[in-house]
């Protein structure tokens, strides 16, 4: 009897048919959810950071934070780590007037204000700025050992302070997403995107590699000269739900969070297959 299996796709779902004739194995995260609800996987990443100071103590009364998050393209949950965010800037004396969440578009189209509202929520959106970033509004800070120019979105550049959030998956040629990408290609310029993404070319630029990955190493050394401060990074179930936080500094927490994605995410096999059919999980994707 041909296996029928479905396969997130957008909004709903593609079934992929393999005949009987065919050996077939179907590989799933694993099940069981988190040990904890997400409201604590948040605190506590953010009471615990890994490798930098509470974020309470690092901003200062009248610094400008610039919180870069991403676009409606990806699945970062803003709305639901950017309260546990606000409350640490408050606790340092920030005040809201002074705090801008941006939305970094890469080189993908300008949102809706319906768009950065809902990505954001509705307290942020009440308490803070909200706003994409420009690919054409860029300040360049220099230049990567690589030759890629570091150019950051002016709001971003222009902050005192830099907090990035994200969410760590697999990514084809980064290795992961989340740690830096907030900075390269989240709000960069479309040359330096350019020239960061030729870096593809190399057989080490792939899913799962972060050491010696020439994109995953240009990405962190861009993000590093414009200076990230803080990050917070969470591992996402087959259900978009917050399983896994690290917050701190930018390898450090990303590092942490990529182990526990490996954790739920990598499986083992016993040969190459010869024809594979994925699914990224449906929509933003």
């Amino acid at each position: 009897m041909d296996v029928k299996i479905e396969l997130g796709y957008g909004a709903g779902t593609q079934t992929a048919t393999i005949p009987d004739e065919y050996s077939a194995a179907l590989l799933l995260p694993r099940e069981g959810g988190a040990a904890e609800d997400e409201e604590t996987l948040l605190k506590n990443a953010l009471e615990n950071p890994l490798g930098a100071p509470r974020l309470r103590d690092i901003a200062r009364p009248g610094e400008k934070v610039a919180v870069v998050t991403s676009d409606i393209t990806r699945p970062v949950p803003s709305a639901r780590i950017l309260p546990f965010v606000l409350d640490e800037l408050y606790a340092a004396g920030v005040a809201p007037a002074d705090i801008t969440v941006v939305f970094g578009l890469g080189t993908h189209r300008a949102q809706t204000e319906e768009e950065r509202r809902r990505l954001a929520g509705e307290r942020a959106a009440r308490e803070v700025r909200l706003m994409d970033s420009d690919p054409e509004d860029c300040v360049r800070l220099g230049f990567t050992r690589r030759g890629t120019p570091v150019d950051v979105f002016r709001a971003v550049a222009e902050a005192d302070r830099r907090v990035c959030l994200g969410n760590v998956e697999f990514h084809w040629f980064a290795g992961y997403s989340g740690g830096g990408k907030a900075i390269m290609p989240g709000v960069s310029s479309r040359e330096a995107v350019r020239h960061n993404h030729s870096l593809m070319a190399s057989p080490d630029a792939c899913a799962g590699r972060l050491e010696g990955n020439p994109l995953r190493e240009d990405i962190e050394e861009a993000a590093a000269i414009c200076g990230v401060d803080f990050i917070v990074n969470v591992v996402l179930d087959a259900h978009k739900r917050i399983v896994g936080a690290a917050a701190g500094d930018m390898v450090a927490a990303h590092r942490a969070a990529c182990r526990a994605l490996d954790a739920l995410y990598a499986a083992p096999i016993d040969a190459l297959a010869d024809v594979v059919i994925v699914s990224q999980g449906g929509a933003p994707k």
